[in-house]
């Protein structure tokens, strides 16, 4: 077997056993009585060094094997743990992750493992009781060495009729490591000790012991029908199509062939806007027929491949309350993180797209939006601060929210800061929530006295503000003074088709997206007034600011008489887009520009119509 064929699905699963081990060592944090968090991370780790063993890293499964050990003290014997322990456990899972990602990427390691490795070993005998008898039916498995030349491959097969087939397999491989390194064993570990196993295994061992004699040695066990030895170097490969049965159909796909669907489906999108024009042309029966076929067989087929990229928020919220956890011990503060809406579901690549503004904003909350224990309880509040982290739907789009219980922003120090950088004018007083976002997220802007671990360098809000607009998103925020701050972040749930209503300016057209599209009515049937100098209109008791897109992109003239005007809404801000036409709706395939020197700042992407003529995309969160 080639193991590097399925490094991709090793990488995978471990990073998936490795977020549940941080989150049961954070649950062990919080209640270091109880027992609960220990058999789920001790099976995680479990699993961990089984995959490891199979696919031949040896650090790796060395480490989870220490780590193992040490878990299964708690297991056996449970009692407190101390905040030692603690915080060797999260020392062995982020070396574990180091080691999983170089092992993986053919690199090694950046530290040696074998400080921690004899930390865990000194901390596992200390835990050991001294009466503890060895028992067959938790035979450790064997540790892990590297593979020589002179290796053979052994197949062992149990008895059929034999009880606990996978406690016999075991008792197997701890006598063949009596004789010498033990590695490449299959079915992985967890495998074996499942109920469904079937007491076929093979393994290879190092050993200079004949095959006679390592066969007398195997068969002294019990219970085993069948043993068959051969060189390591000629055992076949295993059959790549052979799959375990009893198993659900599912199949790990490369995101790469699935982008690659997206841009195919994208195009046949717009040959389709081709096809439904070319037909309504022509006027032909048959042709239409098939037009209409076309458009139903596309949208099924783009709707399946939107549905297979998509992936429920906590493939990554879930690393998150480590993070919190770290940052808040270095700088001395006690922060819960809460998730909610970890099963929203978002297009992979956007979710991907998340991490680090996620990452930006949560390192903020701590840093500046939450106060030391004493500050809090100085101000009444609980020692142990909570942000909370959201996903939910709100109509058409998908809403993250962070939010903390801090101090808030501090308006006058902002502004005292965006004066000395001449970012304001010195007559303005106050600061909207609008305002402090905007000078916040200015690039180098930072109230931080100085550069730290953690913030300083005043990149934080912009790389947030940045990304969400190239994903077609928006950012809101809202803060009160000794009560906390809320980033929202507004996205698609996809990004690559989305439905948009085509308006027409003089002779050009331009898309908006129906994400933010509230309702369309005409300019005629409202009564237009200026409020604050500005254009606006009163739709149902609220005043509405006007924007005309022929001013925005620099045409002149008033454009017709009747003109419709575009309700856009970004969270609770509402604006009247003025153009001359709607002329249709239809759904587009994004693709990102970069705008040539001196367009108007208006614009979010590009499209192609039916046609073949390309259009711009407006941005909504800047047409407020």
């Amino acid at each position: 077997m080639d193991p590097s064929r399925y490094a991709e699905i090793f990488l995978e699963e471990s990073r998936e056993h490795l977020t549940q081990i941080n989150q049961q060592l954070l649950a062990w944090e919080r209640d270091p009585t109880s027992p609960e968090p220990v058999t789920p991370m001790f099976r995680a780790v479990h699993n961990i060094k089984g995959m490891a063993a199979t696919m031949g890293y040896l650090g790796v499964a060395t480490i989870s094997h220490r780590v193992e050990t040490l878990l299964d003290r708690y297991r056996r014997h449970p009692a407190p743990v101390s905040p030692e322990v603690l915080d060797l456990l999260f020392r062995a899972a982020d070396a574990l992750e180091e080691g999983v990602e170089a092992a993986v990427g053919g690199a090694k390691p950046g530290f040696d493992p074998s400080e921690l490795v004899a930390q865990l070993d000194a901390v596992a005998v200390e835990l050991a009781p001294a009466d503890e008898p060895e028992s067959a039916d938790r035979v450790s498995l064997p540790a892990i060495t590297s593979p020589t030349l002179g290796g053979r491959t052994v197949r062992v097969v149990i008895r059929p009729d034999a009880a606990l087939k996978g406690a016999r397999a075991l008792i197997v491989l701890s006598r063949v490591q009596a004789l010498g390194p033990v590695f490449g064993i299959q079915p992985a570990p967890a495998a074996i000790e499942s109920d469904t196993f079937d007491g076929h295994f093979e393994f290879q061992v190092d050993t200079d012991r004949s095959d006679e004699q390592l066969e007398e040695e195997i068969r002294r066990a019990g219970d085993v029908s069948e043993v068959v030895m051969l060189r390591a170097s000629e055992a076949p490969e295993a059959p790549a199509n052979e799959a375990p049965t009893g198993r659900t159909r599912h199949l790990r796909v490369d995101l790469r062939r699935l982008d690659t669907l997206m841009n195919l489906i994208g195009e046949m999108v717009t040959v389709r806007g081709e096809l439904v024009e070319l037909s309504a042309r022509r006027a032909d029966p048959e042709l239409e027929d098939v037009a209409v076929q076309v458009s139903h067989l596309t949208h099924d087929l783009q709707t399946e491949i939107i549905e297979a990229r998509m992936t429920p928020g906590w493939q990554i919220f879930d690393r998150f309350p480590r993070l919190v956890r770290d940052v808040a011990r270095q700088l001395g503060k006690r922060v819960s993180l809460r998730v909610e809406g970890k099963e929203i579901e978002l297009d992979r690549a956007l979710l991907d797209e998340l991490g680090d503004p996620l990452v930006h904003l949560l390192r903020n909350a701590v840093d500046h939006g939450i106060e030391t224990p004493e500050e809090r309880e100085a101000a009444g509040k609980p020692a142990e601060a909570t942000i909370v982290l959201s996903a939910a739907r709100e109509r058409s789009t998908v809403v993250i929210r962070v939010a903390d219980d801090g101090r808030g922003l501090d308006a006058g120090r902002i502004l005292a800061q965006a004066r000395a950088k001449g970012l304001v004018e010195g007559e303005v007083g106050s600061l909207s929530d609008d305002d402090l976002l905007r000078l916040i997220a200015a690039p180098g802007f930072s109230t931080a006295s100085g550069v730290s671990d953690v913030s300083g360098r005043g990149v934080g809000i912009d790389v947030v503000v940045t990304r969400m607009r190239r994903l077609g998103g928006s950012v809101e925020m809202a803060t009160r003074p000794g009560r906390g701050t809320t980033f929202t972040l507004r996205l698609p749930p996809t990004l690559a088709i989305v439905p948009a209503l085509v308006a027409d300016v003089a002779e050009e057209q331009y898309a908006l997206p129906l994400t933010h599209v509230e309702e369309t009515l005409d300019l005629d049937q409202v009564a237009v007034t200026e409020v604050e100098g500005a254009e606006s209109i009163v739709l149902r008791d609220e005043v509405v600011p006007l924007r005309r897109l022929r001013h925005l992109v620099d045409v002149e003239g008033q454009g017709p008489r009747s003109q419709p005007v575009i309700v856009v809404a970004v969270g609770e801000r509402r604006s009247g887009v003025v153009v001359d036409r709607v002329s249709s709706q239809r759904e587009i395939v994004v693709k990102s520009f970069r705008a040539p020197v001196g367009t108007a700042p208006i614009f979010g992407g590009a499209t192609i119509l039916g046609d073949g003529r390309p259009i711009f995309i407006l941005d909504a969160a800047r047409l407020l």
